[in-house]
């Protein structure tokens, strides 16, 4: 009898979530929910959980899951016939219907929300190609110049005495005044947490994961110093309640700018850089290689010090997993699916041209 509340609970509130979801316009989720509920429930579940647990829940909830996985094979073992049958469906359906309805609520809800470019009314468009390689120089001059401020070799890589030790909280504290500038709410206090085995996420072509389920984001273990402050800034913009992947690069980038490490500010500013030279290298690979040779010996050992760090955790399946993402997005109402991350190159690029009030503000 337990089982079948279960599975017809389950069944029926994953419906019903699905079908607010359906029905809610962006408006009414930005008022209700992103603004509204969850709000409340993040400062109760990191009152509760999040703000002083010692380590990753995503720890404690693998354990469970599997733990719950072996009671229900040995249980399903047991059975005979039909009910062998009847049990594996009803399970199945029931525990996609919980997980539908507690992903959408804890989280998933956030990906209907009134995009940021029409809260702060910013009319995208692409950069024109003949522009690209300018604001890839321009953005590379700023760099040299934070790298410089840097204490530490001009000519090998920034490693990890370069970085706070309180990195996370800084970053936080970045994100947060970037949101609060904009008139979004902060309540409660995301965490980022560093997942080990390391690779666990490169190995499939990302680098970091918020989940609905532990409130917190992740970012690999892999990643070496340079890397994380952008992974992890865009983590902690999930967190404070946005889906779109290219939304929380764009937060990533602007808390770059209320950011007080200058460490924290080139990494964070060099994340989105790789993102427009990756552009520039694809349009015209000749002369974004040509322009590199001038980068200073320093930011030069930084790139390759990432790229060296990617090469050494390579895809397993890439083509499954970006199907699989790719239909994940879609299905939450990201219409470019994957090609979503490249958003950010538009927020950013458009928000410059608007944005003096907050550089001044960040003096």
């Amino acid at each position: 009898m337990i089982k079948v509340k279960f599975v017809q609970w389950g069944i029926g509130l994953g419906l019903l979530a699905l079908l607010v979801r359906w029905l809610a316009s962006p408006a009414w989720l930005e008022q209700y929910y992103s603004r509204g509920f969850y709000p409340l429930f993040r400062l109760l579940w990191d009152t509760l959980f999040t703000g002083w647990f010692p380590f990753a829940l995503l720890y404690v909830l693998a354990v469970v899951l599997f733990m719950r996985g072996i009671r229900a094979v040995v249980h399903w073992v047991k059975l005979r016939g039909n009910a062998k049958l009847w049990s594996a469906v009803a399970g199945l359906l029931g525990f996609a219907g919980w997980t539908m309805f507690s992903f959408l609520l804890m989280w998933g809800y956030n990906y209907g929300r009134i995009p940021v470019e029409q809260t702060l009314d910013l009319q995208l468009r692409a950069p024109a190609p003949e522009m690209l390689a300018t604001i890839v120089r321009t953005e590379a001059s700023t760099l040299a110049e934070l790298r410089a401020q840097v204490p530490g070799s001009d000519t090998l890589a920034l490693g990890p005495e370069q970085f706070p030790a309180n990195m996370e909280q800084q970053l936080s504290q970045a994100v947060e005044a970037a949101l609060t500038y904009y008139n979004y709410p902060i309540v409660g206090k995301v965490r980022g947490r560093v997942l080990y085995p390391r690779g666990v996420f490169l190995r499939f072509g990302s680098a970091g994961l918020y989940l609905p389920w532990t409130g917190e984001g992740h970012i690999d273990g892999g990643l070496i110093d340079l890397q994380r402050p952008y992974t992890l800034a865009h983590e902690l913009a999930h967190g404070y309640g946005f889906g779109d992947e290219g939304t929380c690069s764009f937060w990533a980038y602007l808390a770059a700018f209320r950011a007080k490490d200058p460490a924290l500010q080139y990494a964070l500013r060099l994340g989105y850089w790789r993102s427009l030279a990756a552009g520039w290298a694809r349009s015209d690979s000749e002369a974004y290689l040509a322009f590199r040779t001038t980068l200073p010996r320093g930011m030069v050992a930084d790139l390759e010090a990432i790229n060296a760090n990617i090469a050494a955790y390579p895809d397993i399946l890439p083509a499954l997993r970006d199907v699989a993402y790719d239909s994940y997005l879609k299905a939450q109402g990201i219409d470019e699916g994957i090609q979503n991350y490249g958003k950010v190159v538009l927020l950013v690029e458009t928000w410059r041209e608007q944005a003096q009030a907050f550089f001044i503000r960040s003096e």
